[in-house]
């Protein structure tokens, strides 16, 4: 029966190699199989899967360019093109940690490190068969998403003592937290560690005690199952989260750093990496779990613009933040190596203008080096053709921040579309430059208010000086500009004419600020009605 493994089995293998195809293969016809394709890169391998069925798949998890092998499981299970029959086995010439965690973390059938002998295959391949035909019913109900049929179907299965009881009661526990029913999922973990203390029943009840808000409960069982295995990188996931609750945020850094040091390819992990970065001001570590996570979505089904767009925000927001010369020197030149990779690469631009979001990011380094009216203008160029571009609405409200635009920064904020604002990584870009800028615009607008009532008050002399004061906060501020080339025109009314000179050239720089920009409504009127008041006093000068 031994040859017979993958007798009438229809098998794929994927794998950028010729010679390990053609090898490979003589192993399999020696076990039975005749109907044997084969496919180099990731992206055939898909598309073979969607014109066919195949029973069994051995992936390569390296392909050169492309998707890898886990990005083509994750891509075959969001598709629905990983029948609940079909056995898909990873392999490998690596065994680091990293990649070996990764892979595991992800569930394939299998994982196969080269070289493995044809006794190993074959006994494996037979043992997920054996599983595979008995559990049958319960793979569908999962392929088909029915948490509810799976739960009874796990339970049938504890209930008789089966061969799959412990699995089986991993998949009910799971599911039963996902309904929600923690007390029904504590039950059976309670009676499944009295029997013994496996991993997988600690990490579960930790999760349970976690969302019962029992911090040191679960603490103490993501400590066991760590010292039972201490490459265990959920477990690390839960105590970072705990540690984070309780407030003990560097605690919280080192175990989910301990995670991502063992499997760093997990997007939740990157996630929660970042905000706990976040929370400790940690700019580095933002930076760099937010280049993961777009590494690891480039090539896969989750691939999307916005982790691109993410990456490149959260280095300059860097640059902005970071009083380090040198570091804001590498960062800057991070955001531009970024940028001329992806421009070789059209699959990921393609979605929205990049031509666009290029002159947004290019006028905010422009603002960083100190050049405020230059990065004005690179933005009053693109300004009319930004509207429509909602997934660049974050970056004009960044842009118009840091130039001290506050006002239209607010107005633009009311107009991003919600479904934008649930990517987490955005959300947090956003609380970090309303926390650096809070205190700035306060102060902005303190100075602003007073320039106003002083100017109201008729004390011209104090009124300027105090909207110069507001300018040297928001450089580009539109309105606090308008409101300085008011006094100074009311000053220069109110002056002789030897003495206007000086103000008179201050006045006339001011109007740089706001000259062939695009202004709202109301600004653009007071314009026009300043600058012919302006115009005035020069000729008036000048005679």
């Amino acid at each position: 029966m031994d040859n017979k493994t993958l007798e009438n089995q229809r098998v794929l293998i994927v794998d950028d190699q010729r010679a390990f195809q053609l090898m490979f293969k003589g192993i399999l016809y020696s076990m039975g199989a005749t109907n044997v394709a084969f496919a180099p890169t990731g992206e055939q391998a898909l598309a073979k899967c969607a014109m066919a069925s195949y029973d069994i798949l051995f992936v390569d998890y390296h392909l050169g360019i492309g998707k890898n092998g886990k990005q083509l499981l994750e891509d075959l299970r969001e598709k629905k093109l990983l029948p609940p029959h079909c056995i898909f086995m990873l392999v490998t010439g690596e065994n680091s940690v990293p990649m070996v965690m990764s892979a595991v973390e992800l569930e394939p059938d299998d994982y196969l490190v080269k070289p493995f002998s044809q006794s190993v295959l074959r006994s494996r391949i037979q043992r997920i068969q054996r599983k595979k035909t008995q559990l049958a019913d319960l793979y569908q109900a999962l392929f088909d998403d029915m948490p509810e049929k799976a739960i009874e179907l796990c339970q049938q299965e504890v209930s008789q003592e089966g061969r799959y009881q412990q699995f089986c009661k991993r998949v009910l526990v799971e599911n039963l937290i996902r309904l929600e029913q923690l007390d029904k999922a504590e039950h059976i973990l309670t009676q499944a560690l009295q029997q013994r203390r496996s991993g997988w029943a600690l990490l579960l009840q930790a999760k349970i005690y976690f969302l019962q808000q029992r911090f040191a409960d679960s603490l103490l069982l993501c400590e066991e199952a760590i010292a039972d295995n201490r490459y265990f990188a959920e477990a690390y996931d839960i105590k970072a989260q705990c540690y984070q609750e309780t407030g003990e945020l560097d605690a919280a850094l080192s175990s989910v750093l301990s995670a991502a040091e063992i499997a760093p390819y997990n997007m939740q992990r990157q996630y929660l990496l970042i905000d706990i970065a976040r929370k400790l001001n940690n700019i580095p570590q933002q930076v760099q779990a937010s280049k993961q996570l777009y590494e690891i979505t480039r090539r896969s089904i989750k691939q999307d613009i916005v982790h691109l767009l993410n990456y490149i925000r959260s280095t300059i927001d860097a640059a902005v933040r970071t009083e380090d010369p040198s570091q804001r020197n590498r960062y800057l030149q991070e955001v531009s190596l970024a940028m001329q990779r992806v421009k070789r690469d059209e699959s990921m631009t393609r979605e929205i203008n990049f031509e666009l979001f290029e002159h947004l990011c290019q006028a905010r380094l422009e603002s960083l080096h100190g050049a405020q009216y230059q990065a004005k203008r690179t933005y009053a160029a693109v300004a009319e053709q930004l509207p429509e571009q909602h997934q660049l609405l974050p970056d004009t409200i960044f842009l118009l921040n840091q130039i001290g635009e506050y006002e239209q920064a607010a107005t633009l904020g009311k107009l991003l579309p919600a479904e934008l604002m649930k990517n987490p990584l955005l959300k947090t870009l956003f609380a970090d430059q309303k926390n650096f800028l809070d205190q700035k615009q306060h102060k902005f607008g303190e100075l602003n208010k007073s320039g106003i009532q002083s100017y109201k008050a008729g004390n011209f002399v104090v009124a300027v000086k105090q909207f110069e004061s507001a300018l040297e906060l928001a450089p580009m501020n539109t309105g606090c500009a308008l409101n300085l080339i008011q006094a100074s025109i009311q000053l220069l009314h109110s002056q002789k004419k030897r003495k206007s000179t000086e103000l008179f050239e201050r006045c006339k720089k001011t109007f740089r600020i706001v000259d062939n920009m695009p202004l709202p409504e109301h600004h653009r009127a007071r314009y026009k009605e300043l600058l012919q008041q302006f115009d005035k006093l020069r000729d008036e000068l000048r005679r």
